[in-house]
């Protein structure tokens, strides 16, 4: 008796290890699609604020910032070399508004009352431009968005 409780025992927590596997998996597949998507917006918004290929590395650094706040956060945080000074105070709202010129262009639907893109920090040091970038399709997207306006 007590062998086969042992062994329901051990098959149970197998299925759940696969279980949790296929979903951690299913995460970080449309975290990556998302990521991609955010990636050719983003590259594409550069470009149309006048930043041309011989004036910045277009090849993107990224980094998920759902690894600190958890998976089903579609944000995301950008390193691109610069060779001069770009931020002033418009350069955040234009960015913004071809982020979301982006998504109508392509379809893209929002979550809530978020707009599609949000570019939820932006700082340079020195010829390094740093842009965090949430795409707010989900409901942990948009309560991460949520989380940080009422830090700030």
């Amino acid at each position: 008796m007590t062998t086969w409780i042992l062994v329901g025992i051990v098959v149970l927590f197998s299925v759940l290890i696969i279980i949790r596997n296929i979903k951690r998996n299913k995460n970080a597949k449309l975290q990556q699609a998302n990521k991609d998507i955010t990636d050719r917006a983003f590259a594409e918004s550069l470009e149309q604020l006048g930043l041309k290929k011989n004036e910045i590395k277009l090849e993107i650094n990224t980094s998920r910032l759902s690894d600190v706040w958890g998976s089903g956060v579609m944000a995301y945080e950008y390193e691109v070399d610069v060779n001069h000074r770009i931020i002033d105070d418009e350069f955040r709202e234009e960015l913004s508004l071809r982020m979301q010129e982006y998504a109508k262009k392509h379809g893209l639907n929002r979550y809530d009352d978020f707009p599609v893109f949000v570019v939820s920090d932006l700082w340079q040091e020195g010829n390094i431009l740093r842009v965090d970038i949430t795409y707010a399709v989900n409901e942990k997207t948009v309560n991460y968005l949520r989380d940080i306006h009422r830090v700030d």
